[in-house]
This record gives structure tokens, C-alpha cells and sequence, in this order.
């Protein structure tokens, strides 16, 4: 019982503190995770930038500006538990929106956001989830 409480009360303020959302400016992304950990620097059009929050550290891909595709891992780079992935989409899906399961290739999961403006993408190795704009396309 105390893990269901532990569990509902750490999704409770990870839901109050809330993820910062695809199409979020840099300054409201700094309100959300605190001051940026480590800019990352860019490629092309992308600017990568790093904060630690909420037990998760994540880059934000920035473009122009704002937030087009953010990618959560734990700062041990374990592997995520079904749990941590359900916390991250609970939170990135914008008010009134669900994730439905999608088809993913190679042992990849995917989620289509219901209002169909992000993605969640979980590559076969297990240590990262990415939520994105649909029209993200990650640099070479």
C-alpha cells in the first residue's frame, strides 16, 4: 500500500511540476526544469540544451527558439521502466489529448499523440524516450 501511495504522489508533483511541452519557448522550458545544465550545443537549425529534473535528465532540441523534440533518460542511463515511460507520456500529453500505441520498426515502441501534433518514440535499447513535434526531423 505505502508503494501505491509513494508512486501516486510522486506522479501527483511530477504532474504538478509538469514537463515542458512541445512548442515551449526556452524561457517557459527554464521554468519548468530550472536553469539549463549544459548547453549542447547545434546542428543546422537545432540547438540542443540539457537539464536535470524530476529524476530525469533531458535535452531539449530547440528550433528557433522553441522546443521540437525533448529526450528523457535516468542519470544513470538505466533502463527506463514501463513505468517511467507511462509517467513521461502521462505528462507530455497537452490537456484533453492521449497517446495511442502506433507501429515502430526493430523492436522500436512508438505513441501518435491524439491531437496528432507530437510523437513519442522508445528506440529498442531502452534507456531513452523522446516526445517530438511530428515534423521534427533530427539532423545528421
Amino acid at each position: 500500500m505505502k508503494t501505491v501511495v509513494f508512486a501516486g504522489v510522486v506522479t501527483m508533483t511530477l504532474a504538478a511540476t509538469g514537463f515542458a511541452g512541445i512548442g515551449e519557448d526556452e524561457k517557459q522550458i527554464e521554468t519548468r526544469y530550472g536553469k539549463a545544465g549544459k548547453d549542447l550545443g547545434g546542428h543546422g537549425e537545432v540547438h540542443d540544451v540539457g537539464y536535470v529534473s524530476n529524476g530525469f535528465m533531458i535535452v531539449v532540441s530547440f528550433v528557433n527558439g522553441v522546443s521540437q523534440r525533448e529526450g528523457f533518460t535516468k542519470p544513470d542511463t538505466s533502463p527506463m521502466s514501463d513505468q517511467n515511460i507511462k509517467d513521461i507520456l502521462g505528462i507530455s500529453a497537452a490537456e484533453g489529448t492521449s497517446w495511442q500505441e502506433g507501429q515502430a520498426q526493430g523492436g522500436d515502441k512508438m505513441w501518435n499523440r491524439s491531437d496528432k501534433k507530437a510523437v513519442a518514440i522508445f528506440p529498442s535499447m531502452g534507456k531513452f524516450l523522446f516526445v517530438q513535434d511530428v515534423n521534427f526531423v533530427q539532423p545528421k
